[in-house]
């Protein structure tokens, strides 16, 4: 069960990625990105694992963003509220059938950005809270085998 929960966690922290990918100019530079991201699940009544790490590279283009943004905007299952964005800022609340949550995103400038993310959900009567932090930099301008929409694990 916990598995799978973990599975739904990183299908939620990919559906708030595509969240990420906003309509107005990107607050940061296109080309290579590394994220390190860290998720601490927790489920009520049961022993909280340890945070898990990762680190992934991504390609960051205009392109990428908008098509991100337009599919996420086409999912007439989730719905966002409270939206407040500047030249560096993001956040917003997201409600689904079987989630709801809060995200902000800030960026110190184009080459770097950190952002938290809380969501609770629900499914099968079971409830979990996922809180993911992520720290992202800029790499170069040069992708090199990351393509757009193909990220890679890193560590």
């Amino acid at each position: 069960m916990l598995n799978q929960m973990l599975v739904k966690a990183v299908v939620t922290g990919g559906i708030l990625a595509g969240l990420f990918q906003t309509p107005w100019a990107p607050p940061m530079r296109s080309g290579l990105w590394e994220v390190a991201t860290s998720t601490a699940i927790q489920v009520p009544g049961k022993q909280s694992p340890q945070p898990r790490s990762v680190t992934i590279r991504s390609c960051a283009t205009a392109s990428s963003w908008a098509k991100s943004f337009g599919q996420t905007r086409q999912n007439n299952q989730c719905k966002l509220t409270n939206e407040s964005r500047t030249a560096t800022h993001y956040s917003f609340d997201l409600t689904c059938p079987n989630a709801k949550g809060h995200s902000e995103m800030n960026f110190a400038d184009a080459t770097s950005g950190h952002g938290t993310t809380h969501m609770v959900v629900t499914e099968g009567g079971q409830t979990m809270t996922i809180d993911t932090r992520w720290d992202g930099k800029y790499v170069g301008a040069s992708c090199g085998s990351v393509k757009p929409e193909s990220p890679q694990i890193v560590h």
